[in-house]
């Protein structure tokens, strides 16, 4: 596999596995809110990629990588941002 498409199939699955575990451990959804669309969005970035990086390799890269960082950093979808869950279950994070 490319090396842009894994990026993107890895921000996918971020949010997916966010969305699906993160969020009810920490209080957060539950199993009945998941997005489904990111899926098939995952899918269509990662086929994105593969094609910009055809053309060229360190902007695929640089789109890839960008959206990772986002995607840990921001509330994507139905929960919070990955790293705000982390926080919660590491005991970290303070009441709001």
């Amino acid at each position: 596999m490319a090396n842009a498409a894994g990026i993107g199939l890895a921000v996918g699955g971020i949010t997916a596995a966010n969305e699906l575990f993160f969020a009810p451990v920490t209080g957060n959804g539950a199993l009945s809110n998941f997005n489904w669309r990111i899926i098939p969005a995952t899918g269509v970035f990662a086929l994105m990629l593969f094609g910009i990086e055809k053309l060229s390799p360190p902007l695929a890269t640089g789109v890839g990588l960008t959206a990772l960082v986002t995607v840990l950093f921001t509330r994507v979808g139905n929960a919070p941002a990955p790293l705000e869950n982390l926080d919660k279950i590491l005991g970290y994070g303070g009441k709001k």
